[in-house]
């Protein structure tokens, strides 16, 4: 973008991101969005914003949206591995696991190098997103049990993907252990 102008818009709306003021920049890059609808950094910032407008600070901003501009972002460039990244972190934190899981996995395909920490990555948030929403283990030994059964399909994807980052088969890791 060349326009000395947006530049500086830009540059303004950066700077309340850079200093944590997501709440109001989140605005900014919404118009900026507008203004500029074909560019990637724009959109992604202002999911970027939207996300921990609305995580920590309690910015009424709906996933749906939020979503929405990390979607333009990865669109507008789709060789952005950190766009991937991001939205797929996002998908985790709103519970759209599966949708995640494709981001990361995309992710991974795009950049190699960085393939097993955006498998252990995934593996981590995934699993402790899941801890979080089953809550606590209870101390009933027939209601433990239960609970601790539903986690099986969650534990054992959460553990192929550590797996898959560390390169090393099921078999593989039996034997180490």
């Amino acid at each position: 973008m060349a326009d000395a102008t947006a530049e500086k818009k830009i540059a303004a709306a950066m700077k309340l991101m850079d200093d944590g003021d997501f709440k109001k920049a989140y605005p900014q890059f919404k118009k900026l969005t507008e203004e500029f609808p074909d560019d990637a950094e724009c959109w992604y910032a202002r999911a970027e914003c939207g996300n921990y407008a609305s995580g920590m600070f309690g910015a009424k901003i709906k996933p749906e949206e939020i979503a929405t501009a990390y979607e333009k972002a990865c669109e507008l460039d789709p060789e952005n591995v950190d766009y991937y990244q991001s939205y797929g972190l996002f998908c985790i934190s709103v519970n759209k696991f599966d949708d995640a899981e494709k981001l990361y996995n995309e992710a991974a395909e795009m950049d190699e190098s960085r393939a097993p920490s955006l498998y252990s990555e995934f593996a981590i948030e995934y699993y402790n997103v899941i801890m979080a929403n089953y809550g606590e283990i209870p101390e009933d030994p027939k209601a433990a049990e239960a609970v601790n059964k539903a986690l099986v399909p969650y534990k054992k994807k959460a553990l192929a993907y550590m797996l898959k980052a560390l390169e090393m088969s099921p078999e593989e890791a039996k034997s180490l252990l």
